[in-house]
Formats: structure tokens, sequence, C-alpha cells
């Protein structure tokens, strides 16, 4: 079954798409019986298949569980028009430019709010998916998408917002959210203009856990010019891997930071990394750690640097 309409009026404009279905799948049922056959020109021989139910042996049974399916999806897309106008005066002018009246203007109206919603419902999984752009005393859009499932490795969140606001400069914010059985993630970033400054700051957070592989990851990025220009960022990443089928594991961070400063008088950059690791290979032992240093500083009499790097290993007792 299909359907679809459209509508426009002063208020408003939205389309709507919805289809739906069923299907039986009971045929799937009947079991399957293939007598035993002689491959032509060969001497090679099938074996006899008895009672095979492709609905129980091909693991349908268990990702469709039922052999009664329907679905139903549904789309619509809806633009409410904004009241508000904004108003370009058309001047009449002479021959030496010189303005008459003004008998007309052009009207243009203001971006109104647009929205979008998807949804899709099965025997395995259902999904929807909501879009929308706002213009109100901020621009605002927002995106959310989700599944629920059966299965729970097809279950998800994901969500974002980004926001313009103009009051007092402009700034520009946005934030994503991820969540599964195996991923994780966050990201969050602002960037903010004034007259007299300038700033941004950028995190980013991850965590995944699969059968053999947990890590967790987070970045950190901050800027401004306030007094002076100056950038840092730090990294961190952690992990612990494990496959008995393989006889290895291994765990292990890794950090790394970095910091910039500068002016028209002097420029000056410091950097950091450090990692460790532990683990073994067929169950041979083994562990690492290195750290690494390093740091610029530069104007316009004199310069200095610096660098140093250290780092240790051991394998067996070696």
């Amino acid at each position: 079954h299909q359907s679809f309409s459209a509508g426009n009026n002063e208020n408003s404009t939205e389309a709507h798409i919805g289809i739906n279905g069923e299907a039986n799948l009971d045929f799937l049922n009947i079991p399957l019986t293939i007598p035993e056959m002689t491959l032509p020109y060969t001497m090679l021989t099938t074996p006899q298949v008895k009672d095979f139910s492709l609905w129980e042996k091909t693991g349908l049974k268990d990702f469709l569980k039922t052999t009664k399916q329907s679905f139903d999806l549904s789309v619509k897309a809806q633009y409410k028009k904004n009241k508000d106008k904004h108003i370009i005066p058309i001047p009449f002018y002479a021959k030496d430019f010189q303005v008459l009246s003004t008998p007309n203007d052009i009207y243009i109206p203001a971006m109104g709010n647009v929205t979008y919603d998807f949804s899709f419902k099965g025997g395995v999984i259902t999904l929807n998916t909501n879009v929308g752009l706002y213009n109100q005393s901020d621009i605002v859009a927002h995106f959310l998408s989700s599944s629920s499932s059966v299965t729970d490795a097809l279950q998800y969140k994901l969500e974002g917002t980004s926001s313009l606001t103009r009051k007092r400069g402009l700034k520009l914010a946005t934030a994503l959210s991820l969540t599964n059985k195996f991923v994780e993630g966050n990201h969050d970033n602002t960037i903010s203009l004034t007259k007299k400054n300038m700033e941004a700051s950028v995190t980013t957070s991850a965590k995944v856990q699969i059968p053999i592989l947990r890590m967790n990851f987070k970045q950190e990025l901050n800027g401004n010019t306030k007094s002076k220009p100056t950038v840092s960022s730090s990294i961190e990443l952690t992990y612990d891997l494990n496959s008995p089928e393989l006889y290895s594991t291994a765990t292990g961070t890794v950090k790394h930071k970095l910091n910039l400063e500068s002016l028209t008088s002097y420029f000056s950059i410091e950097s950091s990394t450090k990692g460790d690791i532990k683990g073994s290979v067929l169950s041979r032992e083994y562990s690492g750690t290195i750290a690494s240093e390093a740091s610029t500083y530069l104007n316009s009499k004199s310069t200095r640097s610096s660098v140093k790097l250290q780092g240790a290993s051991k394998v067996d007792g070696i």
C-alpha cells in the first residue's frame, strides 16, 4: 500500500509519503528432500538431503524471529513559513543621480523552520530519523537518528546539534554523540568571534568495546587570542588487546601534548610524547616505553631549542 500527499498554505508547505506491506514466509518451513544424485560425466555422487528446512538450518529463524513479516515506511517534510520579511528599498533616480522617490520595495521572506522525519519499521529493525533547521533568536540545526532491533549490534543512537548565536559577536557551537553496543563517541567544538578576541575549543572522545579489543581515545584542542595567540593540544589513547586464538595480548597508553605561543616579538612551541606497551606474542612476554620532549623558543635576538628522547624495551627478560 502506498500513499502520497502534499499541501501549501500561508503558514506551511509540506509533503508526506507512506508505504507499508506484508509478507508470509511460511513456505520456508516446508521441509526439502533432495535425493542422492550422480554428477554427469563423473563418478561423484551427492548424498541425500532429507527434511531440510531453510527456515531452521540457514539461521533465518534466529534473525527474523517469525515468518509473518511486515514493514511500514513514512517520510514527511515540512517548511513552516516565517512571517518576518527583509525589506530592500528600490529608489527611483532622475538624470546628476538624485533620489526623487522610493515607490517600490522588495520584500524577501525571512528563513522559516524546516523539518524532515523518516521512519521505517520492519520485523528485524526499526529506524527513526529527524532533522530540523530552525531560525529563531539563534539559528539551530538538529539531527537525531536511532534504531531498535532484535539484534543488539544493530541498535544505535546518533545525535547532533549545531547553533549559531549572533549576540555580541558570532558563536558557532556543534555537538555530536554516538551510542552503540560496540562504539561510543562524543564530539564538541565551539568557535567564538568578537571584535577583540577569537576563541576556539574542540573535544573528542571515543570508546571501542569488541570481544578482543577495548580502547579509549580522548583529544582536546584549545586556542584564543586574548592576551597573546596561544594553542594547546592533548591526545590520550589507552588500549587492551586480548586474542586467545592468536595467543597474543597487548595493553598500553599513548599521550601527546603540544603548546604554542606567539607574538610579534617571539615564538614558542613545546611538545611531549609518552607511550608504553606490555603484552605477549605466542606466550613470549614483551614490554616497552618511550618518551620524547622537544621545545623551541625564537625571538629577534636569539634562538634556543632542546630535544630529549628516551626508550626501553624488554623481551623474554632481555
